[in-house]
């Protein structure tokens, strides 16, 4: 077998490979073989029907068939020849496929980029931090009652905080636009949850009422064609609830998961939970300021087959329902996830370079603590913890993670870091903004 290689561009190669007539020979032969030990002819008992006649009715689909064999086992035993790793399923183009002649094709496939090294330049760095204060947990108190209370029907002009049940149609330049109307429409005056001077437009509205509200949509609006424009909304009050909410007692403190009913351990709880949440982002922080820094610093081409596929697994675990659904995978859509794809690709060549780099290996015990973090969250936490350490790719997965958490420290270990303390609001806020 005779095997060249060409390199049209970084990541392109382009392997011409010609097997021996022999090889071919042999491969239609043990076709042929085969097929007179299995076809079924009138006439001839099976395993007994001469060559010549199996040549004869099946000899064409024979060849194709050792040709596709051929092709396939010599291709592979070319890639290891040559030492390549094809990113994708190459592409074949046969160039000689004559009965009684070698058979000549050529192999098009994409390789990975060669990361010769890393660079990375990080000098300083400031960190967000913060502390959890009893307004944080009463805070947090005050948001678990409103989530577990009722809304009471009362006669009463609307006020902050209550519940408005209303009709609205919003209109620009006088003419209604589309999406703008709703019927029973639940809002709660103070949550924000519509565009700035609608809510406070509600307060003092009663059931039956009706007003116009004059607002502008934010510049920054997610529609760009209401961006900065300003609407009027008729809207029509149904009816004005105010919150019922419960009181905080052992009965609440319990269905809350603290099974003491104990009001001191109800707030130990939810001060390890803002603590972990808020150690989970400042460690995502440092991370992402990290990884975009090997980013910005290490420029690679990145095959387009790695892009493609990591593109669809990103939209398959945002669609979980369109999995392995091709006409959800136009190049369209995709399209949408090309840069995160991208991204993502070449920050994994850049992490998997430098964890070689540094000979670091997953610490067994962080990697046990992990999974028992995972696991805690379930309602039989053994169960998962055994299902991680039984799976071997989920058990990688959590393994990668704790490989990164590493390399971060790692790295940071010639980073002079400064720490900025905020109040934990803002500084949820701010690493919020920020990871978008």
């Amino acid at each position: 077998m005779q095997v060249s290689v060409e390199a049209p561009s970084k990541l392109e190669r382009r392997m011409t490979v010609i097997v021996p007539v022999q090889t071919i020979e042999e491969a239609y032969d043990k076709r042929i073989i085969k097929l007179s030990k299995t076809a079924k002819v009138n006439g001839f008992r099976k395993g007994k029907i001469p060559l010549d006649f199996i040549k004869q009715r099946y000899g064409d689909s024979a060849r194709q068939e050792a040709l596709s064999e051929v092709i396939q086992s010599s291709l592979y035993a070319a890639m290891d020849q040559e030492k390549l790793s094809p990113v994708g399923v190459p592409t074949v183009e046969p160039k000689n496929v004559v009965a009684g002649q070698p058979l000549e094709y050529v192999a098009v496939f994409e390789v990975l980029p060669e990361v010769e090294s890393v660079r990375f330049d990080l000098t300083t760095l400031e960190k967000h931090v913060s502390t959890i204060t009893d307004t944080d947990i009463d805070n947090v108190l005050k948001h678990l009652r409103q989530q577990q209370g009722t809304w009471i029907k009362v006669d009463r002009a609307a006020q902050e905080s209550d519940q408005v049940i209303i009709d609205f149609k919003g209109s620009i330049d006088g003419k209604v636009f589309s999406g703008g109307d709703a019927h029973d429409y639940p809002i709660v005056i103070g949550s924000k949850a519509m565009i700035p001077g609608f809510e406070e437009g509600l307060i003092g509205l009663a059931s039956g009422q009706e007003k116009v509200i004059h607002v502008t949509f934010p510049e920054a609006y997610f529609a760009k064609e209401f961006a900065g424009k300003a609407a009027e909304f008729a809207v029509k009050v149904i009816k004005v609830s105010e919150p019922k909410l419960p009181e905080i007692n052992d009965t609440f403190i319990k269905k809350m998961g603290v099974k003491s009913g104990n009001i001191d351990d109800f707030r130990a709880e939810v001060r390890k939970n803002l603590e972990r949440e808020m150690n989970r982002m400042i460690k995502a922080k440092l991370k992402k300021t990290i990884f975009d820094a090997l980013l910005e610093q290490n420029t690679l081409e990145i095959p387009k087959a790695l892009i493609e596929r990591e593109a669809k697994r990103i939209h398959d675990e945002l669609h979980p329902h369109h999995a392995g659904q091709e006409h959800h995978h136009s190049d369209a859509e995709m399209a949408t996830f090309n840069d995160a794809a991208k991204r993502n690709v070449a920050l994994g060549l850049l992490i998997a370079k430098m964890i070689k780099e540094h000979n670091i290996l997953p610490d067994s015990q962080r990697v046990q603590a992990q999974i028992e973090q995972l696991s805690s969250v379930y309602e039989n936490p053994a169960e998962v913890a055994k299902w991680y350490a039984s799976n071997k790719k989920a058990k990688a997965e959590v393994e990668m993670q704790v490989l990164e958490e590493q390399l971060v420290e790692k790295l940071l270990m010639n980073v002079q870091v400064s720490e900025k303390m905020m109040g934990y609001n803002e500084l949820i806020n701010t690493l919020n903004n920020q990871q978008q």
